[in-house]
């Protein structure tokens, strides 16, 4: 049978009438839903479709993005179609990254990325035995949280802050101090601390004293601290 007698939506045999086909060429089972007005066909391209429905023809269509549209999620340059560029993917595909997605096309890296063998509870790499207690802690307390989160202090990246942990549902920024006396520490939390006074920020501070008894120290820190200041609750 030529292709002009058979249906042009399923294919099946062109219905017939007195040994006439049907001008639309439609089988006998489309036949009856055209004449009770279920398919239609379009004026423009001539296919059928739901009388209740658009057809094809007049939906938009999605672009689709060229391989040189494409930018790496994290630098934004020309990456090939791929999802890093050749730059980024040297330098982190050994390391573990958490990227917060924005709008569905946004992406901002949110930890600092490094390599360590210290891996938490929730697949986070920290950089002590210290800090992986506490981030176990907010995991197993449902406690959305961030590992070093870039902290800028000025227009230059380089001199951006890392603020042990963020939680972001809170906005709470958590500071640990893991050796009380320690030079390096107490240099570094005299640098610290005035910068976040001034940006107002809500801080709670944790030292190596506070892991003894990490579960009822840190809860305690969580339920009294003091918005926009710098919490140390022992002192």
């Amino acid at each position: 049978m030529s292709n002009e007698l058979k249906c042009p939506i399923c294919g099946e045999p062109t219905y017939l009438h007195f040994g006439h086909p049907r001008k639309d060429g439609l089988c006998s089972k489309h036949g009856i839903m055209a004449n009770n007005g279920e398919i239609v066909q379009c004026p423009d391209c001539g296919k059928w479709h739901n009388a209740d429905e658009e057809c094809e023809c007049k939906k938009p269509v999605a672009k689709t993005a060229n391989a040189d549209e494409l930018t790496c999620i994290i630098c934004g340059q020309p990456s090939n179609g791929k999802h890093f560029c050749l730059s980024c993917y040297r330098k982190y595909k050994n390391k573990v990254l958490y990227l917060q997605v924005k709008q569905c096309k946004e992406f901002i890296k949110l930890d600092a990325e490094y390599e360590s063998d210290i891996i938490c509870e929730d697949g986070h790499p920290v950089k002590s035995q210290q800090e992986a207690m506490i981030d176990d802690y907010l995991f197993n307390h449902d406690i959305k949280h961030v590992y070093e989160k870039p902290f800028p202090i000025d227009e230059n990246p380089e001199h951006d802050l890392h603020p042990d942990f963020y939680l972001p549902d809170l906005d709470i920024y958590i500071e640990h101090f893991g050796i009380v006396g320690n030079k390096r520490y107490e240099e570094s939390k005299d640098y610290k601390l005035p910068i976040y006074q001034k940006k107002g920020i809500t801080l709670i501070c944790t030292t190596g004293k506070d892991i003894k008894n990490l579960s009822a120290n840190l809860e305690r820190k969580l339920q009294y601290y003091k918005k926009g200041e710098i919490n140390f609750i022992d002192d």
